[in-house]
């Protein structure tokens, strides 16, 4: 496969990646049930969000570096690819070191609750598979900054047309020629 057939899938995985870990950080990452006598039973659900909010906001900068690689030029396509890999690791260190802040949002919700007496703080019970496909989806994220970094030279850029225009320095109006033209019926801006 030659690297300009890698141009969109690599987009496209980038995207997937951000959404997927932007998915898992919703869900339910630890949850647990407070059994009160005399009062019915409560759950309580913390999600990665709650727990570790940087998690989603780390996604969407996988998303938006996606986005990037469209519309970058060479250069910043390689600085977006650095910061991916940067992205990816860092998100990856903070969902796998981050069973603490799950205890803590645990304890908080646990504590939030009405059917909290003060004795009865059950276990959390954690759900493996949510925070396992964000860290997936940040790795395989990091791995992809790499190819763009590699690959940024190889692939189609959008052409000068986007651009902004350059103003001609030879063509100096004064504001004379400008009320010339209004008076001769032509536009004085073209």
């Amino acid at each position: 496969m030659t690297s300009r057939r890698l141009y969109a899938p690599v987009v496209l995985t980038l995207l997937a990646c951000g959404g997927l870990a932007f998915f898992a950080a919703s869900r339910t990452w630890i949850e647990a049930t407070i059994h009160a006598q005399g009062l019915p039973n409560d759950a309580v659900a913390v999600s990665g969000t709650d727990a570790q909010p940087l998690v989603p906001a780390l996604a969407l900068v996988v998303v938006t570096g996606g986005l990037a690689v469209l519309a970058a030029s060479v250069r910043v396509r390689r600085v977006v690819g650095v910061l991916l890999v940067v992205v990816g690791l860092g998100a990856v260190v903070l969902v796998a070191t981050g069973g603490s802040s799950l205890d803590d949002a645990l304890t908080h919700a646990v504590r939030s609750s009405t059917a909290f007496t003060g004795s009865n703080a059950p276990d959390g019970h954690r759900v493996v598979v949510w925070p396992v496909l964000a860290g997936v989806s940040f790795v395989v994220a990091a791995m992809l900054g790499t190819v763009v970094i590699r690959l940024a030279g190889t692939w189609p850029t959008m052409g000068s047309r986007y651009e902004a225009p350059i103003g001609q320095a030879d063509d100096v109006r004064t504001e004379d020629d400008l009320w010339a033209a209004l008076d001769e019926g032509r536009d004085p801006t073209e």
